[in-house]
């Protein structure tokens, strides 16, 4: 099969403009508020290309017969060199009409008050036209209080994620406030699996890590009503593995606890792995890997993923994890 390509410039075609000149094309995702990237490296030989505007919007298709959308792009820098004569443009996901990112990243000042984390996503999601999309285990708890000082909506909402334990991500116009590396969909529905056949891998790497390392896990909290110092822990025995961030209160404590400890458990393992190209794979999916050997076999969560299409064909690298739970 011939990997191909297409790319649409504020909706407008270019695809047979960047046919010959293209020299690479190449696509990051990752799980997170990590802006994704889109990078075309262009043929300026006779300096006929035109630079375009920052802020212009790009979509980019891969794939072979059948082309698939890998999503929006917004530019954001252009880089022009000799010698050899060319262009690299560079792109910033557009988050599906999430334009108001300046505004997601300028600090501002709130003090959270008897607040669920759905109410808290729920509240900065509608400042920016966004729907909020909490999954069920964090809808309830109840943050006391946390106060956002001189802070991004940004980067408070990350903060909340890696207090609680979630992922956050913006796409298709909806907050998410997730369980990261699940294979769940919000909703707790699994994720369907993307089949992995080894005509198709080039390459691979497993990593296993900390499995065993340690025997509990303690957390620290800060009692705001005896204004001290507490923890709690998860586990029993030694050694003991202590969280460096201190929480806000006994339940936040505990969640990270239980959710670190599970992950010295099952252990941290991490697959690299090379691909003929497949435009199927995101940050998020589901990967069935085929029976290479025994730890390796089974399903993966993708936590990065990168497309990179040249004259010498098309390869996707990605860096995977075992699911949770």
């Amino acid at each position: 099969m011939q990997p191909n390509f297409k790319i649409l410039a504020d909706k407008a075609d270019i695809t047979s403009l960047l046919n010959g000149r293209l020299l690479s094309l190449s696509i990051t995702d990752e799980i997170g508020l990590v802006s994704d990237t889109l990078t075309l490296e262009l043929d300026d030989r006779d300096a006929v290309l035109e630079i375009p505007p920052r802020g212009a919007e790009m979509e980019a298709f891969l794939g072979y017969d059948e082309l698939y959308p890998m999503g929006k792009f917004i530019v954001d820098e252009a880089d022009i060199k000799s010698p050899p004569e060319t262009m690299s443009i560079t792109g910033r996901a557009s988050n599906s009409g999430f334009r108001d990112m300046g505004a997601f990243k300028s600090p501002r000042s709130y003090s959270w008050e008897e607040y669920t984390l759905l109410g808290i996503v729920q509240t900065i999601a509608k400042r920016y036209g966004l729907t909020a999309s909490v999954a069920d285990d964090y809808k309830k708890i109840l943050v006391k209080h946390i106060d956002q000082t001189d802070e991004s909506d940004c980067a408070f909402i990350q903060r909340l994620a890696t207090d609680y334990g979630a992922s956050v991500k913006i796409a298709g116009g909806l907050l998410l406030f997730i369980e990261p590396l699940s294979g769940k969909f919000p909703d707790g529905t699994p994720m369907p699996a993307i089949p992995i056949v080894v005509a198709d891998i080039t390459g691979y790497r497993m990593r296993l890590a900390e499995r065993g390392k340690y025997e509990k896990v303690i957390a620290k909290y800060y009692d705001f009503d005896e204004a001290e110092e507490n923890q709690v822990s998860v586990g029993a025995g030694s050694p003991a593995f202590t969280l460096r961030d201190t929480f806000t209160n006994a339940s936040q404590a505990k969640l990270r606890a239980a959710a670190k400890m599970k992950e010295i458990e099952a252990g941290t393992k991490i697959l690299s792995l090379d691909l003929i190209g497949n435009p199927l794979i995101s940050a998020e999916s589901i990967i069935e890997m085929p029976n290479l050997r025994p730890e390796i076999a089974g399903r993966w969560i993708v936590k990065s993923v990168r497309h990179t299409l040249t004259v010498s064909g098309y390869k996707t690298n990605l860096e995977a994890t075992k699911p949770k739970g």
